[in-house]
This record gives structure tokens, sequence and C-alpha cells, in this order.
């Protein structure tokens, strides 16, 4: 375990990171979204399933660009932000499930392999940075 200036300069870099992966995951979900959407998820290419690909490609710059402003005004939200969107992603995964929408997917969606290795960097730094804090507070 780290101590918690460490583990705090951890989960900000680790939010810098993710912030630059948001940012290239929206260019693909957006601007080079045929690609994308053929090469990567192999999924349908129809108008809804396109539509809602780019929508979410915008969600990802916003996010990316918010990852960006809270590093460079607010850092202390780092370990934060990294806890928070594992669980809001978790949410969705829920909610997929319990409305069946989960078990009506035919795509491959090789994306899902990137997000969860971001989902998990992103919780395990988010989650040392709050233990090393409690181990310090406890010493």
């Amino acid at each position: 375990m780290f101590k918690k200036e460490k583990a705090f300069k951890i989960a900000v870099i680790t939010l810098g990171i993710i912030a630059g992966i948001d940012l290239l995951r929206g260019v693909m979900h957006t601007f080079l979204i045929m690609w994308a959407s053929e090469n990567i998820a192999h999924m349908t290419q129809t108008a809804d399933t396109l539509f809602l690909m780019n929508t979410f490609g915008v969600s990802n710059l916003l996010t990316g660009f918010i990852f960006i402003l809270i590093l460079w005004k607010a850092k202390v939200l780092a370990p934060y932000l990294l806890v928070l969107v594992p669980v809001i992603y978790l949410v969705g995964v829920i909610s997929s499930n319990l409305t069946g929408i989960a078990a009506m997917q035919t795509s491959e969606w090789n994306g899902q392999y990137l997000m969860y290795v971001y989902l998990g960097v992103s919780f395990i730094s988010g989650s040392n940075y709050f233990i090393s804090a409690l181990r310090n507070k406890n010493k």
C-alpha cells in the first residue's frame, strides 16, 4: 500500500490517462464512427445504432474534457471520480440485465475489453487512495 500522498499522485495521473482515453473514445464514437462500428464493435450499422454510438461519443468527449478541467482546477476530486465512474457503469450493467437488453445483444462489442481495464484501473487507483488515507489516519 502507498502513502496517502503517493496514492493521490497515482490517482491524479490515472485520471489524466482516463481523460485521454475518453477523448480517444469520443473521437472514435463520433468522427471515426463508421470505422469503429465496423472494425471494433462489429455491430450492425443502422441509423439508430449509429445515432446512439455518436451520442455516446459526445458523452465521452464531455467526460474527457471535464476530467481535464478537474485536473486543472480541482485535483482533490480525482480519487472520488475514479471510484464513481466504475460504480455508475455498474449501474448501467445492472439496468441492462434487469431490462433484458443485455440478452438481446448480437454485436461483439470488442471495446468492452478495453473498458474492463479502464474501469478496473480506475476503481483500484481511486480505492487505493481512500485505503491509504484511512491507514494514514489510523496511525
